[in-house]
């Protein structure tokens, strides 16, 4: 259910809002290992997401901001790397500000596709 956005946008957005949320604000109030969480299951859901569409072999044509985003090639190198720069500034720097922008960031791709899994259904 939750790695099928196109299926469920809701419920993928709302678990994302949730888990985006507590670690961006829970890193800096309660303790940086909320973040790092975050920021690890970000990872790993863009994995299988990406994993599932090359399993389906699906292809967008890159006309748009957004459909560029659902190549699964482009989408997991843009993920993973943001992802990564988070966490090495949480464990190089100890700065909770990267990894903070980075959990916005992918609620923001996250509302995005949300915008644009539930424009598609209507249609």
């Amino acid at each position: 259910m939750i790695y099928t956005p196109q299926k469920q946008p809701k419920q993928a957005m709302l678990l994302i809002t949730i888990i985006a949320l507590l670690g961006a604000f829970g890193g800096y109030f309660i303790h940086k290992f909320l973040m790092v969480v975050a920021l690890i299951f970000w990872m790993q859901y863009t994995a299988i997401l990406s994993y599932n569409q090359f399993k389906k072999n699906r292809k967008y044509p890159m006309t748009t901001f957004t459909s560029a985003l659902l190549n699964p090639q482009l989408r997991f190198f843009i993920f993973e790397f943001l992802a990564i720069i988070g966490l090495w500034s949480i464990f190089k720097y100890e700065t909770l500000s990267v990894g903070f922008s980075a959990l916005i960031a992918w609620w923001l791709f996250a509302l995005n596709f949300y915008y644009y899994y539930s424009n598609k259904r209507k249609k």
